[in-house]
């Protein structure tokens, strides 16, 4: 079982980072539906979903939170990664039971939540890929160390993860091939994706359903072709050849603009202003240290 983080002393990513600068990227919404069934289709993730979150009646709400945690654990929000780790700990502890196979499941299995934390690093490392700049092999092996940290502080330990970038890499297609499976929850991911709910009883339906339907088809495009294609293939979702060509026009598009977007644009809002005052923070601890030494 996962381990609680609170005696890690793990040096963790800050301004500067590969990791700042790659995953708070505003085209990463374009992708969150693809992390999202990576990682429900793993068993135990999907069946702690299915069994004990409120993801099908508020699937708004679920993924603010979601967004929420990120922030904490990847820019230091309110308490930063220790803190996130030990909250996501107990807040798992007892999400666990048997599936419908007769499987016993737990949510903090280490298998499974190491498998969460490594589909965050893909889901960065596929962002830059499709709709920003590809990093290069010296940004993926910064990163991945990086993101290491950040799992050791939520609560995993070394071996739960590889080593290093090309093992993680390897890591990914074993588990998409061996353990990944169509199940109930990511049967109600794409439901979610496909016809999204409304966020509020206040929005008019006709003006919801106008709005949301393009945006609906834009993310299904994305997610189903950002897929890897053994699960795509496993979740019966059907990608022609016109699928990856009309992709890569709405990726070709938006690398363009991000590249010329000022960077406040550049990036989701909170995201930005984490950014923004982590820059400011350092620069603080740089004069406070070069006052010290002048001292």
């Amino acid at each position: 079982m996962v381990e609680t983080s609170a005696s890690d002393a793990t040096t963790l990513p800050g301004s500067g980072s590969v990791t700042w600068q790659r995953f708070g990227v505003a085209p990463g919404a374009l992708l969150a539906g693809t992390g999202l069934l990576l990682q429900v289709a793993h068993p135990v993730v999907g069946r702690g979903v299915l069994d004990h979150s409120e993801f099908k009646q508020h699937p708004w709400k679920r993924a603010w939170g979601t967004h929420l945690s990120t922030l904490r654990f990847v820019y230091g929000m309110g308490g930063g990664a220790h803190a996130e780790g030990d909250r996501l700990i107990e807040l798992h502890r007892d999400i666990k039971g048997v599936d419908d196979e007769g499987r016993r499941y737990h949510a903090l299995n280490p298998e499974a939540y190491a498998w969460v934390h490594a589909t965050l690093a893909k889901f960065m490392v596929d962002t830059a890929a499709w709709f920003c700049e590809p990093m290069t092999r010296a940004e993926l092996d910064e990163m991945w160390r990086e993101w290491r940290a950040i799992g050791l502080a939520l609560g995993l330990k070394a071996h739960h993860l590889p080593a290093d970038w090309a093992g993680a890499e390897t890591y990914f297609d074993e588990t998409v091939r061996d353990r990944l499976e169509s199940n109930r929850s990511t049967t109600d991911v794409l439901e979610a994706l496909t016809h999204p709910q409304r966020p509020s009883r206040f929005l008019p339906t006709p003006l919801w359903n106008a709005g949301i339907a393009p945006a609906a088809n834009l993310v299904r495009l994305t997610t189903v072709g950002t897929l890897p294609p053994p699960l795509r293939e496993r979740l019966g979702l059907e990608w022609t050849g016109a699928d990856r060509r009309k992709l890569e026009r709405l990726a070709a598009v938006v690398r363009a603009t991000h590249r010329r977007a000022p960077e406040p644009l550049r990036y989701s809002p909170s995201a930005y202003w984490l950014i923004v005052r982590g820059r400011r923070a350092a620069r603080r601890g740089t004069c406070a240290h070069d006052a010290a030494r002048a001292a």
